[in-house]
């Protein structure tokens, strides 16, 4: 299951989408994806990555913005995760970019985002960032 989804992210490598085309072509397959890894319960496993990524999308206010940009960094991750090797990683990335792809061309084709799903991911990329900035912060304090 990892490989397909893997593979079929990887397959958009040289590929430059817009929103719409990501939405009409992909939204099938990877709704299956998605189907299939709910068969095997991993969202729980995985889901303060897939908050982190929903949460880390909202920046952009734009929902096109969001999937053409969070899509280009799902092809990125996993053909980096290619080049390096990184089976764990890859196995990470495919899984979380899988969810984070069928909840926002859900959300691009007019599914409203349950607005409690998106304070928690709001939440979970807020915590991230500041356990990032507090660890900025100690490592500054030994530049000086």
């Amino acid at each position: 299951m990892i490989n397909e989804i893997s593979d079929y992210l990887y397959s958009f490598k040289n590929k430059v989408m817009e929103a719409d085309q990501i939405a009409v072509l992909c939204q099938g397959d990877i709704h299956n994806f998605v189907e299939k890894l709910n068969d095997e319960n991993l969202y729980e496993q995985y889901e303060e990555n897939i908050l982190t990524i929903i949460g880390y999308s909202y920046r952009l206010t734009d929902i096109n913005q969001r999937l053409f940009f969070t899509f280009q960094e799902a092809v990125y991750a996993i053909d980096l995760d290619n080049l390096m090797r990184n089976n764990d990683s890859m196995k990470l990335n495919s899984i979380v970019y899988a969810y984070v792809l069928d909840i926002l061309i859900k959300e691009y084709n007019g599914q409203a985002l349950d607005e409690e799903f998106k304070q928690k991911a709001l939440d979970t990329y807020k915590k991230i960032e500041e356990r990032k900035s507090k660890e900025d912060t100690k490592y500054h304090k030994y530049q000086y």
